[in-house]
C-alpha cells in the first residue's frame, strides 16, 4: 500500500520545484511528508541544487515552514490553462 508520495522536476543546475507531496490521511500527523522533503532535500543538495520552489495548497503553510521552507515575498504565482488538454 502506498500511503505517501511526492515529485520535484529540475534543471539539473541551479534550482527544483516540489510538484506534489501527498500523505494518505490516515497517516498524516505522524512526519512521513517531512522525511519525503529531508530525503528530497539531501537528494537534490548532493546534486548542486540551490534552491526548491513550491506553490502549497491553502492551509499547508506551518507544514513546509517546519519542512524549512519560507514563504517568497514579493512573487505571484501564475497558470495558463491551454485548452482542449
Amino acid at each position: 500500500e502506498i500511503v505517501a508520495m511526492a515529485r520535484c522536476l529540475s534543471d539539473g543546475v541551479s534550482d527544483a520545484y516540489i510538484q506534489d507531496v501527498t500523505v494518505k490521511k490516515e497517516f498524516r500527523g505522524k512526519g512521513i511528508g517531512l522525511f519525503i522533503l529531508s530525503h528530497i532535500k539531501t537528494f537534490l543538495l548532493k546534486r548542486g541544487i540551490s534552491w526548491i520552489g513550491l506553490i502549497g495548497a491553502p492551509g499547508t503553510e506551518k507544514f513546509y515552514e517546519l519542512a524549512g521552507f519560507e514563504k517568497m515575498e514579493n512573487f505571484v504565482p501564475f497558470i495558463l490553462r491551454i485548452q482542449g488538454k
